[in-house]
């Protein structure tokens, strides 16, 4: 399951998703994260909260990898993940992270990722 939000007025991409994610909910995560995208401003902030995923279809790699270059193309500012236990999902997305040129940083909650971007660390 998955929940994509754009808090316009903060100007940041909320992306949420938890347990199994197959191929077909992974291109639908991708689709509504690349819409969302178009309504906010350059500079925008991405926070994604994976800490409820218990498993990952090789397509959500690809979805990722579309999400983040629509960021790219749109400027984003900073990445923030809310990994909890997911440590192999959170792994999976670094590694595409880095392929793509850019760091996030981690959180253990959804308050913990908040108070950092609100906070305009990290």
């Amino acid at each position: 399951m998955f929940e994509v939000e754009a808090l316009v007025g903060k100007n940041r991409l909320v992306v949420r998703i938890w347990g199994d994610i197959a191929r077909e909910e992974a291109q639908r995560v991708g689709d509504a994260a690349v819409r969302a995208i178009e309504r906010l401003r350059p500079r925008f902030d991405l926070l994604s909260d994976m800490k409820g995923v218990t498993s990952l279809d090789a397509e959500a790699t690809v979805q990722l990898r579309r999400i983040m270059e629509a960021a790219k193309v749109r400027g984003f500012r900073r990445v923030v993940r809310v990994v909890g236990r997911s440590v192999d999902t959170a792994l999976v997305f670094e590694r595409t992270s880095r392929e793509l040129g850019y760091d996030a940083h981690l959180a253990f909650s959804l308050e913990e990722a908040e108070r950092l971007l609100d906070s305009g660390s990290p």
